[in-house]
């Protein structure tokens, strides 16, 4: 699936294996096999049918963006991009939402 990253620092994470999130190597790791199954997804539904992921769609003001989760206190925000009848996602932030 296409994806980008609208967090330079995010991108900086995911393409260079020395950076680091700052938030320990679990999440550096989790982080970067998120975004790798985002990659390889054919559509959204690939990425619904990993149940780990827990792909899922954000209520009230961030009903227009959804997550992922990365590790059991951390999940990806993403929003889709719908252009020319291709829907890609894009990588907005990474929070600790306990």
């Amino acid at each position: 699936m296409d994806f980008g990253f609208e967090d330079s620092g995010l991108e900086d994470v995911y393409y260079n294996p020395e950076a680091s999130l700052g938030r320990g190597p679990a999440v550096d790791k989790g982080f970067r096999k998120v975004v790798g199954k985002i990659a390889a997804a054919n559509d959204e539904r690939d990425l619904r049918a990993l149940k780990g992921l827990h792909y899922h769609k954000l209520e009230g003001n961030r009903s227009h963006q959804h997550a992922l989760n990365v590790t059991d206190q951390w999940r990806l925000i993403v929003e889709r991009v719908n252009d020319d009848g291709r829907t890609s996602l894009l990588i907005v932030s990474l929070e600790d939402y306990h």
